[in-house]
């Protein structure tokens, strides 16, 4: 966050790491997700819904490809058109950076058309201008469930201290205790095995 012209938090330490590190096992919400859907996700790991919405204001940095959001340019949910929430300004960029037939490798667009590359309620800002590039991005702003969150944020001078407050939250979540996992070397991959000469590990 510091990089990115945000505040500290405090991130705890001590969590330990699996043995086992595959894509395979990453469970994580399609871009497509509806609210309500993504509001039960969260909630099955112990997190609310401002939670949900807080933890969605990390697209405030990063970038999505376009095979992510292709459909909501050109044949929203099967319409043969584009989602009619996305602002026209919005629309004409991205098929600009993505065009429907493209000789390119994927390109990529940042999720916070204002400041992709500062941590800030921005993106709130702009998903209530209909500037949200993902699908649930934009949801979150209009949904009866979340939108008086957004309201709130977009409204909110410290979204810094309660996004840092949501992201150790979510690394509570299914911590491995009593002798499970292992601490790492190198947080990218799991420990090798120690070989023992005359026997099996």
């Amino acid at each position: 966050m510091w990089q990115s012209e945000g505040k500290w938090y405090h991130v705890e330490t001590g969590r330990r790491d699996g043995k086992v590190s595959l894509a395979s096992n990453v469970s994580l919400p399609d871009a497509t997700i509806s609210v309500s859907d993504s509001i039960k996700v969260f909630a099955s790991k112990n997190l609310t819904p401002n939670d949900t919405v807080y933890l969605l204001g990390g697209h405030t940095v990063g970038i999505a490809r376009c095979s992510l959001f292709k459909d909501r340019i050109y044949n929203f949910n099967k319409t043969g058109g584009p989602d009619p929430t996305m602002s026209p300004w919005l629309l004409v960029e991205l098929k600009e950076k993505c065009p429907r037939i493209s000789l390119i490798f994927d390109n990529t667009y940042p999720l916070d058309v204002k400041t992709p590359s500062l941590i800030d309620n921005s993106y709130f800002q702009e998903i209530k201008k209909g500037n949200g590039v993902l699908q649930i991005d934009q949801q979150i702003a209009s949904d009866e469930l979340t939108k008086n969150i957004v309201d709130d944020i977009v409204n909110d001078p410290d979204f810094y201290t309660k996004f840092g407050e949501a992201m150790v939250k979510l690394g509570r979540v299914e911590v491995l205790i009593d002798g499970q996992g292992e601490v790492r070397k190198s947080c990218r991959v799991v420990n090798k095995k120690p070989f023992i000469f005359g026997g099996l590990n």
